[in-house]
């Protein structure tokens, strides 16, 4: 079982949008990015680059993601 963060983490991902996925989650904005920052926190990196309103992974992110994917 996934933790919310690393749900929260997919979902960023696949919508590369911390709206979108707070929406689907059924969550605010605020929790979403909250989860995220803890993840970096956690972790020591950065996971997602921020483009105007569309997130990208990171190369950190993106190998977090992949191991997400595999759970």
């Amino acid at each position: 079982m996934l933790s919310v963060k690393m749900e929260t983490l997919l979902c960023v991902a696949e919508h590369k949008n911390f709206t979108r996925a707070a929406e689907e989650l059924s969550l605010t904005q605020p929790a979403v990015s909250h989860h995220i920052k803890e993840l970096e926190q956690e972790l020591g990196v950065q996971l997602f680059y921020t483009f105007g309103r569309r997130q990208r992974l990171t190369d950190e992110g993106q190998r977090l993601l992949e191991g997400a994917q595999r759970m």
